[in-house]
């Protein structure tokens, strides 16, 4: 798989961004899966998604569990005190993760190359909604427990479960109803009243095409791939419900221990036990999808493999172009 796609985003400035509808003449009979044309082989890639999942450990993991019981074992302070110190710092590095990825995504100058296919200038794709709905449960929590006169420590210690939460409702509703639930606004690529897919669908599109660099071009090589392979449609369902039924479950979990033990116990478990499930779960997707998208190139041309599934997502004149230049590059290399 090539280390960056080979199809030029120049044509998004040269033709016209007149929408039109989708259809289904880009379809192909390949004796493998589509390309990607994305890979995390490069070693700046795999080094910033290490630096980014070490940066947000540090910062909504260990250093509130670090602060807090050595201001509390140590210093001696009261709680008002010690979370209201521990709220100043948390958010820092995850506020300006989003700010540098609000800036990708609506004021730079090659912003639309990175914008979900058919959205405005402005219009946020389901990441940063989702993403945004999930910081706004995890403050709640904090910045209500640490400024109650004394702060709580139980409901400080829910703001990680809060998160969680917010963040797999959508992956659980719609891996258990896909292509079911319609929204009156444009989902990332989903047009308003389309079937959304797994929410899984939309958080690879955004976080690779935007995040990681794949731009438009990966957003229409992941709608194809996904649109040809029932295999990969499996992996985004499955994925989604597993994510966000363990999530739910989890969380209400760490809840319920966290208010029902003292204040030490239970601050822990809320601040280390997510942290713990999002690891265990992470390294258990990498593996079990390795393996599925390996059984996905072996059976290809299986009964049933390569089957179409139309997103019916609209795209302007400029995405069309690039939909048929990702197009013409998996034919070529099947060809190979």
């Amino acid at each position: 798989m090539p280390s960056s796609p080979p199809p030029s985003s120049a044509v998004l400035a040269t033709t016209s961004a007149t929408p039109i509808s989708d259809d289904s003449s880009l379809t192909y009979r390949p004796s493998r899966p589509p390309s990607l044309n994305y890979s995390l082989a490069p070693r700046r890639r795999k080094f910033a998604i290490a630096s980014f999942l070490i940066l947000i450990f540090i910062e909504a993991g260990v250093i509130p569990l670090i602060v807090f019981y050595a201001i509390r074992w140590g210093a001696h302070l009261n709680n008002t005190k010690n979370l209201a110190i521990i709220t100043s710092i948390v958010g820092t590095y995850s506020s300006y993760k989003l700010a540098r990825r609000s800036w990708y995504l609506f004021i730079s100058d090659h912003g639309h190359q990175r914008r979900p296919l058919g959205a405005s200038r402005f219009g946020p794709d389901a990441f940063t909604i989702q993403i945004g709905l999930a910081m706004t449960g995890f403050f709640v929590p904090l910045v209500i427990g640490s400024s109650v006169n004394p702060a709580s420590v139980h409901t400080v210690s829910m703001s990680l479960s809060c998160f969680m939460i917010a963040f797999c409702v959508p992956l659980l509703i719609t891996s258990v109803w896909p292509h079911k639930l319609k929204m009156p606004f444009r989902v990332s690529s989903m047009p308003p009243w389309t079937g959304l897919p797994p929410a899984m669908y939309t958080l690879v599109e955004d976080i690779v095409a935007v995040d990681g660099g794949g731009c438009v071009e990966f957003r229409q090589a992941w709608r194809i791939r996904y649109e040809h392979s029932a295999i990969m449609r499996r992996i985004i369902r499955i994925t989604s419900f597993y994510w966000g039924a363990s999530g739910c479950i989890c969380a209400a979990a760490f809840i319920a221990i966290a208010w029902t033990t003292p204040e030490d116990i239970g601050y822990g478990i809320g601040w280390g036990l997510p942290w713990l499930w999002a690891f265990t779960s992470l390294a258990f997707t990498v593996r079990w999808v390795k393996k599925e998208l390996k059984r996905e190139q072996e059976e290809w041309n299986t009964v049933g493999v390569h089957e179409l599934f139309n997103l019916h997502i609209d795209q302007t004149l400029d995405e069309k172009a690039v939909a048929r230049e990702v197009n013409d590059y998996n034919e070529a290399q099947d060809g190979v």
